[in-house]
């Protein structure tokens, strides 16, 4: 006899739900042809991103370190939870996608005043660390969302 599986957390928010929450209140949807970079190593960045179906491959010096994929969260987490613009790296889109388009500073200042826009914050995030915890990676000195070690804190 087998066992029943458990039910999902319902204080989880559902992916959907967080793409929906995150577009109300804090972005815009941008489609952007293969070859786009969402992040310039050499520059620095304003705007965070998901990519809403597609695939990007994340760079350092010329050389690919890792795949994203849809739904991947394109950008940097804070130490304390805040979100910031991906840095010390490039992300280029690998097919034509649709991305959602995160202004870095609106996104933070929503999550610190909404509660349910910070469960669907940290419910995102950590569906996209999982998934860069399963790739090899050398040791970071804070969180990263695209798997990379950018140095220091911001």
């Amino acid at each position: 006899m087998s066992t029943p599986a458990a039910p999902a957390d319902r204080n989880e928010p559902q992916a959907d739900d967080v793409l929906a929450l995150l577009m109300e209140l804090t972005g815009d949807i941008a489609v952007l042809p293969a070859g786009s970079r969402l992040a310039d190593e050499k520059r620095p960045g304003h705007q965070c991103f998901v990519i809403l179906d597609g695939a990007a491959t994340v760079e350092r010096d010329g050389r690919a370190l890792r795949g994203l994929e849809s739904g991947a969260f394109v950008g940097d987490v804070s130490p304390d939870g805040r979100p910031l613009p991906p840095a010390g790296v490039t992300v280029r889109l690998e097919t034509r996608s649709p991305v959602l388009v995160l202004d870095s500073v609106r996104l933070a200042a929503a999550v610190a005043a909404d509660p349910k826009l910070a469960a669907a914050w940290r419910s995102l995030v950590s569906r996209t660390l999982s998934t860069a915890a399963r790739e090899p990676r050398p040791p970071t000195d804070r969180v990263i969302s695209t798997g990379m070690n950018h140095g220091g804190t911001q």
